[in-house]
This record gives C-alpha cells, sequence and structure tokens, in this order.
C-alpha cells in the first residue's frame, strides 16, 4: 500500500490463520482482495497459496510478498519501469537484504540489516510477467518448501530470460517463527526439487 506506483489489485490469500487477518485486511478495501482458502484446501501451503493468488489475479504483472517481509517503496515503479523497457526480458529479480529480528532491552521488537545484499533468485525480489506462468507453470503444491526453487530451476532449463536490476528490492526478514526454519523437513523438500529436476531430464 506504501508502493510509490501502486499495485492495481492486492491479493491476500489467508491459508487458516488464527488471527485477526480477515478483520485487519477488510479495512483496507479497495486494491485490496481478501481470500481464504476453502476447508478442504486450509494449510495447504505456501505453493497451494500462491497458485490460488495466479488463479485470481487479473495483471499482467505478478509480485509476491510473504506476510512478513517487506518490499521497499520504489520496488514496484523501479521492475515495472524495467519489465516495459525490456520487452524480451520476462522476469525481473533485484537484490535480498536479510534482516534480523532483534529485541531491545525493554523487549521491543525489531529488524535490523543482515550482511550485504544477496543476488537471490527468490520469489519475493522479483516481478514476473504473468505469461511466464503459462510457459513454466505454476508452483508444485505438492512441495511445502522450496517450491520457488523449483520454479526458477524449471524457468532456467526453459532459458526463460530472467534479469538482475541493481539495488535492493526485497527485505527477507527472519525471526523465530519462519517456516523455513524446520531444516529437516526443508533438506527433505530439497530431495524431493532433485528428484523432480532428474525426472524431468529423464522424460
Amino acid at each position: 500500500m506504501a508502493q510509490s506506483s501502486p499495485a492495481n489489485e492486492v491479493i491476500v490469500v489467508d491459508d487458516g490463520a488464527d488471527d485477526a487477518t480477515a478483520a485487519l485486511v477488510s479495512g483496507f478495501g479497495h486494491p485490496v482482495h481478501y481470500f481464504r482458502q476453502p476447508g478442504s484446501r486450509l494449510h495447504s501451503g505456501p505453493a497451494a497459496v500462491r497458485n490460488t493468488g495466479l488463479g485470481i489475479a487479473a495483471g499482467v504483472y505478478i509480485g509476491f510478498l510473504d506476510d512478513d517481509d517487506l518490499w521497499p517503496v520504489d520496488k514496484l515503479e523501479s521492475q515495472l519501469k524495467y519489465l516495459r523497457e525490456n520487452a524480451a526480458c520476462e522476469v525481473v529479480l533485484g537484490y535480498t537484504q536479510r534482516m534480523l529480528q532483534r529485541t531491545t532491552a525493554d523487549e521491543h521488537a525489531y529488524f535490523e540489516n543482515y550482511r550485504e545484499p544477496l543476488h537471490l533468485f527468490h520469489l519475493g525480489c522479483a516481478l514476473f510477467r504473468r505469461s511466464v506462468f503459462e510457459k513454466v507453470g505454476i508452483f508444485n503444491a505438492k512441495m511445502r518448501f522450496a517450491e520457488d526453487d523449483d520454479w526458477f530451476m524449471r524457468a532456467r532449463e526453459m532459458d526463460i530470460d530472467m534479469q538482475f536490476q541493481p539495488g535492493v528490492s526485497f527485505y527477507y526478514r527472519f525471526h523465530q517463527t519462519n517456516m523455513t526454519r524446520d531444516i529437516e523437513a526443508k533438506r527433505a523438500h530439497l530431495l524431493h526439487l532433485v528428484k523432480y529436476r532428474l525426472d524431468r531430464k529423464r522424460q
């Protein structure tokens, strides 16, 4: 909502939150649209949630932002300009600034930058042409971790034109309740990612 070039639509997909998400989001009004996953699909994970958002979205350009991360205020403006000026590019990415949660002496939580920005293939730092999902496909809903790595791997196998811009386009915030802190589960899904790649090569 704070973007210098505001989004035409903001889709919030709720995967079964037990907090005040629905009430909070309803207070924003247009262009925010709230959608709760049907009961049979609750807690289905990030890939399924992203696929739901893609199915609802009407825009020509697509960006993804998890509820605990942030975009710098010029992210959309900068990346929209790049895609409009570079017709062959289908995905533009910026740099990722990692941030760690800290706590003050009076127990006030805040985030501070952690090391230098990184050159990562991460959904949050990218902006996509909607048409690229028609080529690469949607996210693998069988994966609860590394579904973004799997998508980028498929895109690279297809020689999708993906370009990096200088500058930070994503603040990746690390805290005690990040899903990705479950190391064993993440390792298991990374093995699945490798298996899916090998299966594609065999085909």
